[in-house]
């Protein structure tokens, strides 16, 4: 029977401790980009909501204040949590926290309005006309 325990070139707790750091530092970039990726498509409909008619340079420029105001607000509730916990402060969470923070901003301002159609089709008529399989009373 072969032996399928560590190679013979392993220096046995050394080779762990170094496996184990690449797979954190692994899961951590993963994670980190993740969480960009989320905030940075979270910002969107905040931004759209936000946007009154804008063309242009000034368009750009909402796009970058919701995603500055987002990640600030992440930032200084993360900031507390360092300073409570000792913790490091740049990791995933400064990102999570931002995207929920533009997701939960954009659920504030949209509130209460019509709901906007998708480009390209048309929205619903308002007549008093019966829909087809309508029960009518």
């Amino acid at each position: 029977m072969e032996d399928h325990g560590p190679s013979a070139g392993s220096d046995g707790p050394d080779t762990y401790a170094e496996d184990r750091t690449t797979r954190l530092h692994r899961n951590r970039v993963v994670g980190l980009t993740l969480c960009i990726l989320l905030w940075a498509v979270s910002i969107v409909p905040l931004a759209r909501e936000s946007m009154d008619e804008r063309e242009g340079a000034s368009s750009v420029a909402v796009y970058l204040a919701v995603a500055a105001i987002s990640l600030g607000a992440g930032a200084v509730l993360r900031g507390l949590y360092v300073l409570l916990r000792k913790r490091p402060f740049w990791s995933p969470w400064v990102f999570l926290i931002a995207s929920v923070l533009a997701i939960a901003g954009w659920a504030v301002q949209s509130a209460g309005e019509k709901e906007i159609p998708i480009a390209g089709i048309p929205a619903p008529d308002s007549s008093d006309e019966p829909r087809p399989g309508a029960r009518s009373a």
